[in-house]
């Protein structure tokens, strides 16, 4: 592997990790302005009902996959041209 295709591939990963982090982030704000209280950090708090934590799971995870995927869609669109 060449040192451009190494720079290239740590970038996306990267890119990838950020928007995923970016949207997970978003999803908090948005929990807490739709909720009116913060998301479910700890699975394990006395606070936080099975049913919530779940649906913050299924959100949370899959908003970050969703801009992950986004972001290598369009580094791979962009290397194909």
């Amino acid at each position: 592997m060449s040192n451009k295709q190494l720079i290239t591939n740590v970038g996306i990963g990267l890119a990838a990790a950020s928007a995923g982090i970016l949207a997970r982030k978003t999803l908090q704000k948005s929990w807490e302005k739709v909720t009116n209280e913060p998301a479910p950090k700890e699975k394990e708090s006395e606070n936080t009902d099975l049913k919530e934590a779940v649906t913050w799971a299924v959100v949370s995870g899959i908003g970050a996959g969703l801009a992950r995927m986004a972001v290598q869609y369009v580094i791979d669109k962009r290397q194909s041209e």
